[in-house]
């Protein structure tokens, strides 16, 4: 819990712009997303904190920032993991194998 609270201030911090945060932004929202998989009685807590990160990240590619696309991308797949039925894991597949592909362009990989 103390974790989060101290990852918030630094979050506030670093929403300026520096070029370090949207590294940051992305691995927090992943691991937000990790706490919210295997801790189901505080899950909608962390979903709201991954919310917040996702959307921020979602906003840079909107402003046309090309570099978060495959953060993006990769999220996208986390969060549809997460929220998946029975019937929906070939959408998940496809949304990783998108993400995957994503970063291969774009050199990550």
């Amino acid at each position: 819990h103390l974790v989060i609270k101290k990852g918030d201030q630094q979050y506030l911090k670093m929403k300026g712009g520096v070029m370090w945060a949207q590294i940051f932004w992305f691995h927090r929202c992943l691991c937000v997303f990790a706490m919210a998989r295997t801790n189901k009685t505080k899950e909608r807590k962390y979903m709201a904190q991954a919310k917040r990160t996702h959307k921020e990240l979602t906003n840079l590619l909107k402003n046309k920032n090309p570099n978060v696309l495959h953060y993006v991308s990769l999220l996208n797949a986390e969060k549809a993991a997460l929220k998946q039925k029975k019937y929906q894991e070939d959408d998940v597949r496809k949304l990783y194998n998108d993400a995957i592909s994503t970063s291969a362009r774009g050199g990550y990989v």
